[in-house]
């Protein structure tokens, strides 16, 4: 009975004991390392991960590639250095300025143990470093250019990194597709950065939810978005990452130029197509629209899912930008009439009268283009247009043919103008008295190189017997103008 008794107490010893290594080896946190050029650095605090974002302290990573680090305790900012080479960074605050030019950041610097963090993917942007991720080892690696400060001039040799694989790299510049990005603005940029072609992440499934795309991935990813008009798209380029064997829904792109999807019942994502780009063959996500939509991309490293959220534009707004063009002046005469009057005289008489009816109301704000016998050429009034962000442009002309053509005509461009061209064709057009020769699709530069919606009305031809008498007269333009501002305050939904 007693060598029962002590089996038992050793059994259950063993049992504790056992249960006390396996709730050790779960409470045991895995410490994130910082990895430079295959050295394991030895920051005060580890990297951290916020939200979506990997933090690093910035003085031990950028001192170790050689630049010189500096804090403002009044300021509360650190600066970075070397040479003529400097990044500015002011805690809890997103906006830093890199060699003077103000760059955003997706998280602000920490203050963590008196140690300041910053994202490891502005460290990248800024300093040209290649940084990677490791989320299965919890690691930062950082790779220098060889070309930082004092630091190494040699160029680091690949490394390695430990068991569980590298399986993160985020690019050191936004964009890599053959098509083109935005610098934020809409302007297209060419891709300028080659990255390595290291797959870091494997693409297991891209399906449609409720106004989201998910893009179902096992390693880490870094995607590029922009968008795209004629026809109208947002495209995810995935660099440095593969569609895995079990990808779905499968296609065989060795076979296909591209798989695709249907998309029923949203009112602007109409298909969701995937293929390869580049001659680095990397996937590309491309979402087919309808009309235009905004996008905002969360790319979840912990649920390993990249979602593109589908936003539909705002235009409930408290104060809308308007340009008003009047076409031609100064040096420039335009048409010339039957009565020898010139064509840019009464653009500008209807323009400001359509700029005294408007100007009484608070919600909307005037640009004009010139209030005076003045000649802005054809870019600079597109240019001005795009600098204020304007949401109408609206140009007003005279037209000019054979004596025997007369008439009123609305014209526009780019497709997202047509619906503000019908609209306004509809109450402007009847306002003339004139024959109405309807809406007209033309390449004209301000309405082409604008980017908001932009028309240009030809109120009636000073070439004709018909129109030009009545061009002229006071009636006729307030009723225009009277138009005008209707079709404006339609547009902008302003009752």
């Amino acid at each position: 009975m007693k060598k029962w008794l002590v089996l038992l107490f050793v059994v259950i010893g063993m049992l504790f004991l056992s249960a006390g290594i396996v709730s050790a080896a779960k409470t045991e946190a895995l410490i994130p390392k910082l990895i430079l050029d295959g050295k394991a650095l030895e920051p005060p605090v580890p990297p951290v991960v916020v939200g979506q974002t990997v933090m690093i302290p910035v003085r031990i990573a950028t001192s170790n590639l050689g630049y010189k680090v500096d804090y403002d305790n009044k300021k509360k900012q650190v600066t970075v250095s070397s040479g003529s080479k400097q990044l500015v960074m002011t805690l809890d605050q997103k906006t830093a300025y890199l060699d003077n030019k103000p760059t955003e950041m997706v998280r602000a610097p920490l203050l963590v143990s008196q140690n300041i963090l910053i994202p490891l993917r502005f460290l990248g942007d800024s300093l040209g470093v290649q940084v990677f991720w490791d989320n299965q080892i919890k690691s930062a690696f950082l790779f220098s250019s060889g070309n930082a400060g004092n630091g190494n001039t040699e160029q680091p040799k690949p490394t390695d990194p430990p068991d569980g694989g590298l399986i993160g790299i985020v690019d050191p510049e936004e964009g890599n597709s053959s098509e083109g990005v935005t610098d934020g603005g809409g302007t297209e940029i060419p891709p300028t950065t080659t990255v390595p072609p290291v797959i870091t992440g494997n693409l297991l499934e891209v399906r449609y939810e409720t106004d989201v795309v998910v893009l179902k991935y096992d390693g880490m990813i870094s995607p590029n978005a922009f968008k795209l008009d004629n026809p109208k798209r947002i495209v995810v380029d995935i660099p440095n990452a593969q569609y895995s064997d079990v990808f779905v829904p499968a296609v065989d792109l060795t076979t296909v130029s591209q798989g695709v999807f249907e998309v029923a019942g949203h009112e602007a994502l109409q298909k969701v197509r995937y293929s390869l780009f580049g001659s680095a063959k990397s996937p590309r996500i491309v979402l087919d629209l309808a009309q235009n939509w905004d996008y905002e991309l969360v790319n979840d490293a912990y649920a390993s899912e990249l979602r593109i959220l589908l936003k539909k534009p705002v235009t409930d707004k408290s104060v809308y930008t308007v340009v008003l063009d009047a076409g031609h002046g100064g040096s420039d005469p335009g048409a010339i009439s039957l009565t020898k009057r010139p064509e840019k005289d009464f653009n500008l008489s209807v323009i400001l009268k359509v700029r005294d009816i408007l100007a009484r109301d608070e919600r909307i704000k005037l640009v004009l283009t010139r209030s005076d016998d003045s000649f802005p050429t054809l870019d600079s009034r597109s240019e001005l247009a795009n600098a204020v962000q304007a949401d109408l442009f609206v140009s007003v002309h005279a037209n000019s043919y054979t004596a025997a053509t007369n008439g009123t005509e609305t014209y526009y461009t780019r497709e997202e103008s047509k619906e503000f061209a019908n609209l306004m064709h509809s109450v402007f057009a009847p306002s003339t008295g004139l024959k109405d020769n309807g809406v007209r699709n033309k390449s004209l530069s301000v309405t082409r190189k604008t980017t908001m919606p932009a028309i240009l009305l030809e109120v009636g031809y000073l070439s004709s017997k018909i129109d030009e008498p009545k061009l002229w007269t006071n009636e006729l333009q307030d009723r225009v103008a009277q138009a005008i501002a209707t079709g404006i305050k339609l547009q902008l939904k302003l009752s």
